[in-house]
């Protein structure tokens, strides 16, 4: 069963960071046109820092800031943040902590794109396809219940048809991030093993990421967003759930996982129909 409407997107946002009015503000429904059209026009100009989306109606409000703690941010509204031009380093340089040769170390430069500050939750899975694919896993891959655990066991290729069906209703583009992206947005600008830095000492792993080291007696994903968040403000870049990117692999590490593991450019190769349950995503959105 869908989980009941939410209030207006407006409405929610003018209690929270308020609705910005002229060019920031809501670029209304983007239904029965291309993303290039008027709404992407005022995005493009004005480069909103955070746009809000409705998941139910496609509808994306701009906001000067967003406060992700708010269970709305878990059910039908997703918090995107803008990550903008710039020339990252990405990879890991040969003898840092855990680098694997699949993670060679270059820079990129990925263009201007939006990202969901939190993973994807399960009620937010149901707006977006109506299934629930974690009541397929067993129970050791599915420990915890709960609507605001990321969604997880689901496929690449479930994720790609969902996204495709949701876009082609809504006029929008959401989509999987790149590897690339991906790893941009989760560094932020950091040149450490993980977005805070270096540091390995349980205590600093704990407030920022979900994995097997900080949930030793109680295996299992935790709430979305419940760590600390990086410089941009996304939470979860590091454990909780591994984050299937365009490629079909999965970035990030999972709870399932030791934070050595659980790195931005730790990748984990996936089938198109491999269903697991350390796996879920993050949504992207285009203009």
């Amino acid at each position: 069963m869908r989980p009941p409407l939410l209030p207006c997107l407006c409405t929610v946002l003018t209690a929270l960071a308020g609705c910005q009015a002229g060019s920031g503000g809501s670029t209304g429904a983007l239904g029965g046109g291309s993303p290039s059209g008027a709404a992407a026009a005022a995005l493009a100009s004005t480069r909103a820092q955070w746009l809000v989306l409705d998941l139910g109606s496609g509808t994306t409000v701009a906001a000067a800031s967003v406060d992700t703690a708010n269970p709305a941010y878990r059910a039908g509204l997703v918090p995107l943040r803008l990550v903008a031009d710039a020339t990252v380093g990405i990879g890991s340089a040969p003898g840092s902590l855990a680098a694997q040769a699949d993670e060679p170390a270059t820079v990129a430069a990925p263009a201007p794109f939006y990202l969901a500050a939190l993973e994807l939750t399960r009620a937010q899975w149901r707006l977006l396809a109506g299934t629930a694919p974690w009541d397929q896993l067993d129970a050791a891959a599915n420990p915890t219940a709960g609507e605001d655990l990321p969604a997880t066991g689901i496929t690449f290729a479930e994720a790609q048809a969902a996204l495709a069906r949701w876009n082609a209703g809504h006029g929008a583009h959401l989509a999987l991030p790149s590897a690339v992206e991906w790893e941009a947005a989760a560094r932020s600008g950091g040149t450490g093993a993980f977005p805070w830095g270096d540091d390995t000492r349980a205590s600093i792993v704990r407030a920022y990421a979900v994995t097997w080291d900080t949930t030793l007696g109680s295996p299992g994903p935790r709430q979305v967003g419940g760590r600390l968040a990086n410089a941009l403000g996304l939470h979860d870049l590091c454990g909780n759930a591994a984050e299937l990117v365009a490629d079909g692999s999965a970035r990030g590490g999972s709870w399932a996982d030791a934070t050595s593991v659980a790195r931005p450019a730790n990748r984990l190769a996936l089938q198109s129909d491999t269903r697991h349950g350390a796996v879920g995503l993050r949504l992207a959105w285009r203009p």
